[in-house]
């Protein structure tokens, strides 16, 4: 129609689009996820505030358009595919997680069709809830939280005969922004950064694994010399956990971040990834990884929909005697450095690697990502909440830890996303662990050293 306008993918978007077009599993791209209120709700009610969160939230109005050489999109009616009810009554917990699994794995269409499947819950116990299947290409995890957030908030409004929450900012003025982005100063800047990031020494491979990783590679390519490896799998299988961190551990490490000045918990789950990634490869000093920034800075951008993900290299070298304090510092000063430039296109700081770098596309230096968000949905004084994120069948990268609030319990939860074909479910319980005693030992004691942490098991 004459009146649309049309935008080209984001590069956030792209590489999603990019992930789904070479999987075998298309459900690739959806984001599985309940909020469930432990409270007997209205389901009439909890319907028509997820029908108005729907008119609110102009994401839902995305529509993409298969278009030769790049897909288009532009914004439409605002709708879901579907909105069903749920209702576990006499069955048990276990029946309406497999339900939620089984169903999160079902492929979106993606093309000139609405991207989310949404259900209205009624729990075993009795308890109202949401359940949806979104897609990565309008919604990351940061936005899907705030729209649940603002369902529950209509909800009570229209219960209690009280105003609603304010208007969602649109995320069509951000896109437009995102899409003006290389036409700034600020872009020339970033790529001037990637450019002298990668042309210093070759970084070190660092797998999860260990070393047995690398070895192989280099084995099969008969140089020993190798830096990169391939964590490329033709046919990958997914594997999901979930563990917890107490809030009596969390804690102790606010304690530390009051002592030594630092934002948030995110840089103590840093050190604590990156010294397993040294321990388990021969106390590497050179160790590199994905961080997950979630580019909602300004409250535009916080409050509004969309996908506004950005992986980033994130490479830090630390001798063995550094102390807990000086790797979190150094960390902290690196991801600021990075924040800088996180509004970089990620596909285009890949060109720049393998341009000045020795592997090839298929070929890596990382092999694990990190995301910190933890985005609490409690409203008010309301009621208790569970939140969960779901498995959607298919897995991208060999390791993947998304961090993520507690439900108002004080601790936080740690979703592990990996190739089971690749990593066993031993050893990511063994990461959990190790990383837990690295962050809990390191902010009772700042100053020990990693050859210290090392020999901690």
């Amino acid at each position: 129609m004459e009146d649309r306008t049309y935008y080209p993918l984001t590069p956030s978007q792209m590489s999603i689009f990019l992930s789904r077009k070479y999987s075998m599993h298309k459900s690739i791209v959806n984001i599985p996820t309940s909020l469930i209120i432990r409270e007997e709700m209205d389901m009439d009610l909890l319907e028509e505030a997820v029908r108005r969160g729907i008119e609110r939230w102009d994401s839902f109005g995305l529509r993409i358009l298969k278009e030769k050489p790049q897909p288009k999109q532009y914004f439409g009616e605002r709708a879901a595919e579907s909105i069903e009810r749920l209702d576990f009554t006499g069955k048990t917990r276990e029946e309406m997680e497999r339900t939620f699994l089984k169903l999160g794995q079902k492929k979106l269409e993606i093309y000139n069709a609405p991207m989310a499947r949404l259900y209205i819950v009624k729990t075993p116990e009795g308890f109202g809830g949401i359940f949806s299947i979104i897609n990565h290409l309008i919604m990351d995890s940061w936005a899907i939280s705030m729209f649940y957030k603002d369902c529950m908030e209509i909800y009570y409004a229209l219960k209690n005969g009280t105003p609603f929450p304010k208007d969602v900012k649109p995320y069509e003025e951000v896109l437009k922004k995102e899409i003006a982005y290389r036409e700034t100063e600020q872009y020339q800047k970033a790529l001037d950064y990637w450019k002298k990031e990668f042309s210093r020494e070759e970084p070190m491979f660092t797998h999860i694994n260990g070393t047995e990783v690398l070895e192989k590679f280099r084995k099969k390519k008969g140089d020993d010399t190798l830096r990169y490896a391939s964590t490329f799998y033709l046919r990958s299988t997914s594997g999901h956990e979930l563990y917890w961190i107490s809030r009596e551990d969390i804690e102790i490490m606010n304690e530390f971040l009051k002592e030594y000045r630092f934002p948030s918990l995110q840089v103590l789950f840093q050190m604590g990834l990156r010294t397993y990634l040294a321990k388990v490869n021969n106390h590497e000093e050179d160790v590199c990884y994905y961080n997950i920034v979630a580019r909602r800075g300004t409250l535009e951008e916080k409050n509004t929909g969309g996908t506004r993900v950005h992986f980033v290299h994130f490479r830090t070298i630390m001798p063995p005697e550094t102390t807990f304090q000086e790797g979190c510092r150094m960390l902290y000063d690196k991801q600021n450095e990075l924040y800088r430039h996180a509004d970089f296109s990620p596909m285009e700081m890949f060109d720049i690697e393998h341009a000045m770098c020795p592997p090839n596309p298929g070929h890596s230096y990382r092999s694990v990502s990190l995301t910190y968000q933890p985005v609490s949905m409690s409203v008010g004084d309301g009621p208790a909440i569970e939140t969960r994120w779901y498995s959607n069948g298919a897995v991208a990268q060999p390791f993947y830890l998304t961090v993520m609030d507690g439900d108002g319990t004080g601790g936080l939860k740690c979703y592990y996303e990996y190739m089971s074909n690749v990593i066993q479910p031993e050893r990511v319980a063994d990461v959990h662990r190790y990383m837990t005693k690295v962050m809990v030992e390191g902010a009772k004691n700042p100053d020990i050293t990693l050859k210290e942490l090392y020999e901690l098991y």
